[in-house]
């Protein structure tokens, strides 16, 4: 199993600085808030599960991650959500330039993936897992 695994780092220190203020906002409530009614449990569980969704990066889906096991491609990008699984013998082209790579199906249609965010690092570690991976 060949895995590459890319975090932008950027986004990674935004969304866990929002889960810090979100956790500081809990501490704020339970110290000024009236614990008799219903609205001050609303409003910690709300911001515990915001917090909790900042500090894990979306739970995970802002990590872009390919992988290639036993001739299937698994993309996780942070634009499409969830996963998309692809045999790799079904690949027709692939093609790359500066703000996205487009992976063409025999079938017509194709998956593009943005790299316009990523570091000129980053997009030469994509294309060059996907080359190897691939073949193209």
């Amino acid at each position: 199993m060949k895995q590459l695994v890319l975090r932008n780092s950027l986004y990674e220190r935004i969304y866990r600085s929002l889960g810090i203020v979100c956790m500081v906002m809990v501490i704020v409530i339970i110290i000024t808030g009236d614990k008799n009614e219903w609205s001050f449990w609303l409003q910690i569980i709300a911001m515990l599960l915001l917090g909790l969704t900042f500090l894990s990066l979306n739970f995970g889906t802002l990590v872009n991650r390919l992988t290639a096991y036993k001739g299937e491609l698994t993309i996780r990008w942070y634009t499409k959500p969830g996963r998309i699984t692809l045999r790799i013998h079904e690949i027709d082209d692939i093609h790359a330039d500066e703000n996205s790579i487009r992976i063409i199906l025999k079938t017509g249609r194709s998956v593009r993936l943005p790299t316009g965010m990523l570091e000129f690092d980053e997009k030469r570690a994509v294309r060059k897992f996907l080359k190897e991976t691939t073949g193209f």
